[in-house]
């Protein structure tokens, strides 16, 4: 149930019969990528040496007619013609891709359809008969009981509480698709006010209020977006013709009925493939248009055929009104479901011990299943072959190009696809042993990044209590997979964890000291294929001082754990690194010229400073070292209490006083030290209080809490879940001060991340009743296997931000929307996209990067950090 008188069916398209791997007795002839037939069916060719196929996904043969399910009157319920509406919101659930009728690569979606059935008057309690439009399906019986029925519009958790936890909250919350009221619903109308938790046996145990939390005219300062309340489309749209350029734009629209004032969204103005709105206020109107003012971005000179002009409404990320339960008082173990009154109950979760650590292993197998170079043994429910082991099949070549010049790093300037090119290229083979690493998301790039994952693990082993720290986490021993770490079979998990991706930029250390920031394929990976046949050339990146500074960092932290743990040679090893490291790195700081001299002469060939120049992209590498500088120098005090290493870091705290990623990581180490002076400690513990102060403030103003920093944009991972700015910025925070609040908000976080959001779902594999279903992993997508468990993907983004041409446009586009009206009526996101309020818009399909990517170092390890260090307070 929906509400007392709205039922809610989900109908799902057939889903794609799913291809597989499988190995030729000889390779093929025709090129990686093509598609040959092999005993009646199409199969790509994948692989190195050409010898394997992947057999092509079967889409469904025939879709539901959506329109048929939208009369009421085709309905009747127990007999009788009770439906009095009918609403529906239609997404993608699963996807594939196949040889097209041209013998092009297409993909595809099948979609999960919800219909909203709004009755005559509340549904009664018993059996009921269903019987469907036209007779499509039975008639279908079901028991509507209020201490079994599920009640979609309560959001709880999948992860469950621990008793202690002062943080036990759910939501109730429903958006109707096209609905009255701009589609929000408000429960107080049916009377309900208060809610109850159930035991298994259906016992009542607790009652409380349910409290508003949130309208849908409730400005969210913090949201991120640019502004406190979202324009969303409403309405049938209405074409526009023309466009009169200018300060205030003419557009020309014979027969509008708009009036001065209004606010409208306007699409398709650059023709079929441009999927993005631009809202506007009307200025004035005549006739034949209207111009319009306060535009969101530019337009065109000139309007494509198609393009359209609708009325638009503003509410916030939520659109509808939210409700909490809250259940904080109760401490009971056991497993439990929420209930309502006239609706029914929740997915039934657990309080018991174990919840952060269940949650927290799931992370671990996540950051296990993506690592690189070793075959993956089913342990955390993913097998895979070996992938990226150099070896007389796979080849990596020396690059000069360095990861900090190319996207992979912030002020990035050359396409990391060139890294192989002739101009960059050398002739020099990597050695053996670079291996290891955790693999990116999607692709299988290594990057000196993902040591934010273990140096934020090794922050953690310092503070877990000796009982948590000896907990097993399920990975393998150091000494299985790495030589030279016997000794340390005794050590926590944790620490292992760290060493397998340490050890790996360790080896990726040149004998002067200097690192490379990674090992990269020259191109993303092509659908169909896997990382354990990867056909693309690899190279590994050239040394840059960032990355030299990055690692410095992370081996200073590593050696000292070391010695804190008896083990001086693996200690003295990783200190000796860390200072090459420093010294290569300040090379780099004093005289880049020098240190980048051979990338510098391949740039200049390659055009790469064509643009801008060397002198100002130098400037622009400046900067962006300062922060791993200081973490560096700051890790290297805390491990030998060197006073210049101090004075580095005094200096910088002193100019700007920042705690946030490398520069929280300086000032925490030098502040964790024994050494600071009690000045600036004083000054950084404030500091951290401070910041995580502005994080915790703004709750109150956000329609359901969230650990995103009011200052930082929506969308890649911004609202979903927490980059390791926020995660260490409140862990540390909570160190000093002690504030509950900041657990309450690691709680909420979390269980917002699984289960308790207004989709009701969890955003990680391997948690849940309803999970995501297909992230952006290649492995498993071409394997024709469910994807691994711990995936934590990036979640919602504004809709302009995902408005792929390519995706949502003409009819061979996945999710067409303009073109064959068959095939929109088949694949087209219902309502329209710019309908769909933020926290409704998560379109499961790959081909929507920003929202189904993710990456070990900002989702899967803050997720796993979180919850380790939830279980262990």
């Amino acid at each position: 149930m929906a509400a007392p008188d709205i039922i809610a069916v989900e109908i799902r398209d057939m889903d794609f019969r799913v291809g597989r791997i499988i190995e030729l007795d000889a390779p093929a002839s025709a090129s990686v990528g093509s598609w040959i037939s092999y005993k009646d069916e199409w199969g790509m060719v994948i692989g190195p040496d050409r010898r394997h196929l992947r057999i092509s996904d079967t889409p469904p043969d025939q879709f539901l007619d959506r329109a048929k399910f939208l009369k009421q009157s085709n309905y009747q319920l127990d007999g009788a013609s009770r439906v009095v509406a009918v609403y529906r919101k239609s997404v993608p659930y699963s996807s594939g891709f196949y040889r097209g009728d041209t013998g092009a690569t297409e993909t595809g979606a099948s979609f999960k359809h919800t219909f909203y059935l709004k009755l005559d008057q509340p549904l009664s309690e018993g059996k009921h008969t269903i019987t469907w439009p036209e007779g499509v399906f039975p008639p279908t019986d079901f028991v509507f009981d209020t201490l079994q029925t599920r009640a979609i519009a309560l959001r709880s958790t999948f992860v469950g509480h621990r008793p202690e936890d002062p943080s036990k909250i759910a939501y109730l919350a429903l958006w109707l698709p096209e609905g009255p009221e701009h589609g929000a619903v408000d429960f107080r109308k049916y009377g309900i006010d208060t809610f109850s938790l159930i035991d298994e046996t259906g016992l009542e145990v607790f009652t409380a209020p349910v409290s508003l939390r949130s309208q849908p005219d409730d400005p969210e300062p913090s949201n991120g977006l640019p502004q406190p309340l979202i324009d969303y489309a409403e309405g049938v749209p209405f074409p526009v013709t023309a466009i009169r350029p200018g300060a205030e734009p003419y557009i020309m629209a014979p027969g509008h009925e708009l009036q001065t004032g209004q606010r409208v969204a306007l699409q398709r103005l650059r023709g079929e493939q441009d999927a993005k709105a631009v809202f506007a206020t009307i200025a004035s109107t005549d006739a034949d248009g209207f111009t319009l003012s306060d535009v969101s971005e530019p337009l065109p000179d000139v309007i494509e055929p198609g393009a359209n002009v609708s009325l638009t409404y503003k509410s916030n990320r939520a659109g509808t009104f939210v409700f909490e339960l809250d259940y904080s008082a109760w401490n009971n173990p056991g497993k439990y479901r929420l209930r309502l009154p006239g609706i029914g109950v929740s997915d039934t979760f657990e309080i018991a011990d174990d919840r952060w650590m269940a949650l927290a292993r799931n992370g671990i197998g996540g950051l296990y299943n993506h690592r690189s170079g070793i075959p993956l043994d089913n342990r955390f429910g993913f097998e895979r072959p070996e992938a990226f082991r150099p070896g007389p099949k796979l080849q990596i070549l020396e690059s000069n190009l360095p990861l900090v010049w190319t996207p992979n790093w912030y002020n990035g300037f050359v396409p990391f696809e060139e890294g192989s090119n002739a101009s960059w290229v050398t002739t020099n083979v990597a050695p053996d042993d670079y291996w290891g690493g955790y693999m990116d998301a999607g692709d299988w790039d290594r990057r000196i990044q993902h040591l934010s994952v273990s140096d934020a693990f090794l922050e953690l082993d310092e503070f877990l209590p000796a009982n948590k720290r000896a907990k097993p986490l399920g990975i393998p021993k150091s000494s299985e997979l790495l030589p030279g770490y016997e000794s340390l079979d005794g050590a926590p998990d944790l620490l292992h964890e760290a060493v397998w991706n340490i050890d790996f930029y360790r080896r990726l250390q040149l004998p002067d000291g200097s690192v490379r920031g990674g090992i990269e394929s020259t191109g993303h990976p092509l659908s169909g294929s896997t990382s354990f046949l990867e056909h693309l050339k690899i190279f590994t990146y050239a040394p840059d001082h960032i990355s030299t500074y990055r690692y410095a960092a992370s081996a200073a932290r590593l050696a000292r754990l070391l010695r804190e743990a008896g083990q001086q040679d693996l200690s003295e090893t990783y200190r000796q690194s860390a200072l090459k490291a420093w010294d290569a790195a300040e090379r780099g700081f004093e005289n880049p010229d020098e240190f980048y001299a051979r990338s510098i002469e391949a740039g200049t060939k390659a055009g790469a400073f064509s643009a801008i120049s060397w002198e100002d992209r130098k400037a622009a590498l400046q900067k962006d070292a300062e922060g791993p500088r200081i973490a560096a120098a700051a890790s290297l005090f805390r491990l030998d209490n060197n006073p210049s290493f101090a004075t580095l870091v005094e200096t910088a705290w002193k100019k700007e006083g920042d705690v946030y990623f490398q520069k929280g990581d300086g000032a925490w180490d030098y502040h964790q030290s024994g050494h600071a002076d009690p000045t600036l400690r004083d000054q950084i513990e404030k500091a951290f209080v401070r910041e995580a102060g502005t994080l915790l403030s703004v709750q109150s103003s956000l329609a359901y809490p969230s650990m995103k920093h009011p200052y930082a944009p929506a969308g890649w991972g911004q609202g979903g879940p927490p980059d390791f700015g926020q995660t260490l910025l409140l862990f540390r925070a909570y160190q000093i001060s002690g504030d509950v609040q900041i657990i309450r908000l690691l709680q909420q976080t979390m269980h917002g991340l699984h289960g308790a959001n207004q989709l009701g779902i969890s955003f990680t594999t391997g948690i849940g009743p309803r999970q995501i279903e297909h992230p952006l992993h290649e492995d498993h997508r071409a394997m024709g296997v469910a994807p691994p468990p711990g995936i934590t993907i990036y979640g919602w983004a504004p809709q302009n931000a995902s408005a792929y041409g390519w995706v949502f446009g003409p009819s061979w586009s996945p999710l067409a929307e303009v073109g064959r009206p068959d095939a929109v009526a088949q694949r087209k996101v219902e309502p329209d996209r710019f309908a769909l309020p933020f926290f409704e818009y998560l379109i499961e399909h790959p081909a929507i990067v920003i929202q189904q990517e993710y990456t070990v170092d900002q989702t899967i390890g803050p997720v796993t950090f979180i919850a380790l260090f939830l279980d262990a307070i």
